[in-house]
């Protein structure tokens, strides 16, 4: 494998510039593990599993690899402080209608353990992560002062997520070491800027470091974003379909046949918006979009639906973030046989362009 460096590697002590995007229900130890001992930064979805789930999966990350690991962890500012917070007095219809068609199937729908919207269960993530060393926090969906100071605090450098540029801004105030900027084209969360356009007014105004997020699957896109001015990428879908992931078959499969238009960006999952591949349970609420709850009361009321259809390993009920590059990702890798392509891919675009592109004076 051929090497890439920028100053991002020796700010998180890692070979590569390519960060592993925390997706729940996607990364966790094994595929972080496989990650990082490639030389990038792997990084443990928190925000969906139970906080004795996250530190079994930090475990399972020490036992594989003694390399630098991130911890992704949600601080919505609109979350409540606890679970018992949040009231529903009666379900959606097409909540309703997704439980019947379940049901018919033989699937029974249960109370989730979808933690998400409580405070004080990312305090308590956040604890778990610092006192097994964590190298690095990504925080989702806002990025407090408090737990900046706090990881600071224990040697341990932030990353703030966002999708604006007003956001980048908060970021920087809170005294973040970096700066993820997802673009609209990128899954799961994702807000409605594009990715080039977001990324060079980051550029024009940032102090700290910035890495590019969204729809990047290939290193002639990464290539790209680090001749803009971004020192690292930050790639989740790429990753969707490898071997550590812990997605459900029937997931990575949709991953592998996806056509360039499989996903939507919707916000019936949580209330937030989220980039997902289309299926029956998008489409369940066509003409039925003013009954959504928003955040937290529509992640709390679709949960069950969700994770029912996760351990039936029903994808048209599933949640399935996805960035549009999806349509890219054609075949089921090692997370480390797709670290060094991309590695190469991005080497030979960099190289191409030096060759093909001629500076005069």
């Amino acid at each position: 494998m051929k090497s890439i460096r920028t100053p991002l590697c020796d700010l998180f002590d890692i070979q590569v510039p390519i960060l592993q995007a925390g997706m729940g229900g996607v990364a966790y130890g094994r595929l972080a593990a496989a990650v990082s001992n490639a030389g990038g930064l792997g990084c443990i979805a928190a925000i969906d599993g139970t906080p004795e789930t996250v530190e079994e999966e930090i475990r399972r990350f020490r036992q594989l690899s003694n390399k630098p690991l991130c911890v992704d962890i949600g601080f919505p500012r609109r979350a409540p402080t606890g679970l018992a917070d949040v009231e529903v007095v009666d379900l959606p219809g097409p909540i309703k209608q997704l439980h019947k068609e379940l049901k018919a199937l033989g699937v029974e729908v249960k109370p989730s353990h979808d933690q998400a919207m409580s405070i004080e269960d990312a305090k308590l993530k956040l604890d778990i992560a610092l006192s097994y060393g964590a190298e690095a926090i990504a925080c989702a969906l806002g990025t407090p002062k408090w737990v900046v100071d706090t990881c600071h605090a224990k040697g341990t450098k932030v990353i703030g997520l966002v999708g604006r540029s007003r956001h980048v801004r908060s970021v920087m105030e809170a005294g973040a070491d970096a700066v993820v900027v997802q673009g609209t084209e990128g899954g799961g969360h994702t807000g409605d800027v594009g990715l080039l356009a977001l990324l060079a007014e980051t550029l024009s105004f940032t102090t700290i470091p910035v890495i590019a997020a969204g729809g990047i699957v290939n290193g002639a896109q990464i290539a790209a974003v680090l001749t803009q001015g971004a020192q690292g990428v930050w790639l989740g879908t790429r990753f969707l379909a490898s071997e550590e992931s812990s997605a459900e078959d029937n997931f990575k499969a949709a991953v592998v046949e996806a056509g360039h238009d499989a996903t939507v960006r919707t916000p019936i999952f949580d209330g937030l918006h989220i980039r997902s591949l289309r299926n029956r349970f998008i489409d369940a609420w066509d003409g039925h979009e003013n009954e959504m709850l928003g955040y937290p009361r529509q992640r709390l009321v679709t949960s069950p639906v969700r994770w029912a259809a996760s351990r039936a390993n029903l994808k048209d009920y599933m949640n399935m973030p996805a960035g549009q590059g999806v349509g890219l990702v054609n075949e089921r890798e090692s997370a480390a046989k797709i670290l060094a392509q991309l590695v190469d891919e991005t080497v030979a675009a960099l190289e191409s362009a030096r060759e093909r592109i001629r500076i005069g004076g």
